[in-house]
Parts: C-alpha cells; sequence; structure tokens
C-alpha cells in the first residue's frame, strides 16, 4: 500500500464522537475508566458521559466555574477545581449521600489545577492563582502538607503523573518541578 502524501502536514482524522451539552467552555476531562468520561465547564458542571451509549450519565452542579477534574484510578474518586478557591473530592459512582466527599479550602485565590498523585491514592497537588501550589492528603482536608512556592504570577497548571516529580506552570513564564519525596 502506497503512503498518502501529506504536503508536509499531518494526516487528517475526525473526530469519532462529538458530545454536546455544556452551555460554556468545556475547561477539563478525565476518563473515569473504561467507557466514561467526565468533562468540567464554566458554566458551573460536571457532566458524566457515556461513550458507548454517547449521551449524558450524570452531572454533577457546582456554584462556580470548573477549571480541571482529575480521577484517581487506585480510590475511584475525582477531585475539581474552581472558582470558589476550593477543591472538591467527588465520589462519581455514589448512589446515597453527597457526591461531595470533602472540600480542601486553603487557597486564597481561583483553583486553576488538580492532578492526582499516581501511586499514592491519598496524595494531590493543586495550583492556585494565589502563585502556590499545594500538596494534601485527602484524608485532612483542613491543612495542606506543604506549600510549593516559587512562583511569581498565578500558577495555571500543575501534574504529578511522574511519581517522583510534580510540575506546574505559571503566567509568570517559568515551570517550576518540585520533589516529590514519596516513594
Amino acid at each position: 500500500a502506497k503512503k498518502a502524501k501529506s504536503g508536509g502536514r499531518g494526516v487528517t482524522r475526525t473526530p469519532i464522537q462529538t458530545l454536546g451539552g455544556h452551555k460554556e467552555a468545556v475547561s477539563g476531562l478525565a476518563w473515569l475508566g473504561d467507557g466514561e468520561l467526565a468533562s468540567a465547564s464554566w458554566d458551573h458542571t460536571i457532566k458524566i458521559w457515556d461513550m458507548e451509549m454517547g449521551g449524558l450519565k450524570g452531572e454533577l452542579v457546582g456554584n462556580k466555574a470548573f477549571f480541571s477534574i482529575s480521577y484517581s484510578n487506585l480510590n475511584r474518586t475525582m477531585l475539581a477545581s474552581s472558582a470558589d478557591r476550593s477543591v472538591r473530592l467527588y465520589d462519581p459512582r455514589s448512589q446515597e449521600g453527597s457526591l461531595v466527599k470533602a472540600v480542601f479550602t486553603s487557597h486564597v485565590g481561583w483553583v486553576s489545577s488538580v492532578s492526582w498523585a499516581p501511586e499514592a491514592e491519598h496524595l494531590f497537588v493543586s495550583a492556585s492563582h494565589d502563585q502556590l501550589v499545594k500538596m494534601w492528603d485527602d484524608r485532612s482536608y483542613k491543612t495542606p502538607l506543604y506549600e510549593l512556592t516559587g512562583h511569581s504570577e498565578k500558577v495555571l497548571c500543575s501534574n504529578w503523573d511522574n511519581q517522583s516529580f510534580i510540575a506546574s506552570g505559571g503566567a509568570d513564564n517559568h515551570m517550576k518541578i518540585f520533589k516529590s519525596k514519596i516513594s
């Protein structure tokens, strides 16, 4: 078979599926295991999608815009950051009681990003417009374990996909890399 000439451009692919339903920008996505996708939006909702059926399975409603979500395959819960300066811990599979299992409220600016540790089921980081990245244990929602400093402007993103390092990026045009000190 001959390769198609692309004229220096990559091969174009079209979506196999388009999911519509948010009323404002989609700001975060997280796979919730096989066949489910969560989407966070500025419209104050997190929607849970059934990919096999191609439709909406559930919805979580907040009081402010959501900016980021992160799902843990270890403890099967989801974190969400928002404009209300907090991080919420959700159990998307909960059928009884509140879906919100905990609220982490130490930041003094919008929380722009959350990221679970890949191999430590209780640890996560949050990044905020208050110029801080904070490491948390989900069993202690009042006080973070550490404040990771160094940014001179708001922190816009964080990532803890590598167990040994936490990365953050900010409006100061810098990325900061921190040793996680867990293994």
